[in-house]
């Protein structure tokens, strides 16, 4: 597919066209160069794969050293995440959203039990009502975090 002007190839790549100005210095392919007042295009196959393969000699390009202090960066990256509480581990995050999940389904069905005996469908004002009660139990659903005090055997 052709794609005329730099700022359309670069938003393709999510990227700012200068950034398409220093690729083409190192070799972005340009299927017809533009002028003063001509943009010029580009075939977004062959970009893609110029990137892939720009990608593909970064990664053969990196020395035992390289690759080993860049996974202890991340693993010192992660260690910090999880020490401020913005990262947790995987089967620590299953309950907490099971147990979120079990919260919400049992706050809706007991909202809508108790709606059906208070509200006789002749009663004015009833949308303001319902909505509120929408409203209030998404503030609740919105506070999951404390979710895991629900005892899941009453909720299955």
């Amino acid at each position: 597919m052709r794609i005329i002007g730099q700022e359309q190839i670069a938003a393709v790549f999510g990227v700012a066209p200068k950034t398409v100005v220093e690729w083409q210095e190192q070799g972005f392919p340009v299927a017809a160069r533009g002028g003063p007042g001509v943009p010029s295009e580009y075939d977004s196959e062959t970009c893609i794969n110029w990137l892939v393969e720009r990608e593909v000699r970064k990664v053969q390009n990196e020395r035992p050293q390289d690759r080993l202090a860049r996974v202890q960066a991340d693993k010192i990256e992660m260690e910090n995440a999880e020490r401020r509480g913005q990262l947790i581990q995987a089967d620590q995050l299953e309950p907490k959203l099971r147990a979120a999940h079990i919260f919400a389904r049992e706050n809706f069905l007991d909202a809508r039990y108790r709606l059906a005996r208070e509200l006789p469908s002749d009663v004015p004002g009833r949308e303001d009502m319902l909505q509120a009660e929408l409203e209030a139990f998404l503030h609740r659903l919105a506070d999951w975090a404390h979710a895991d005090d629900v005892d899941e055997e009453d909720g299955a």
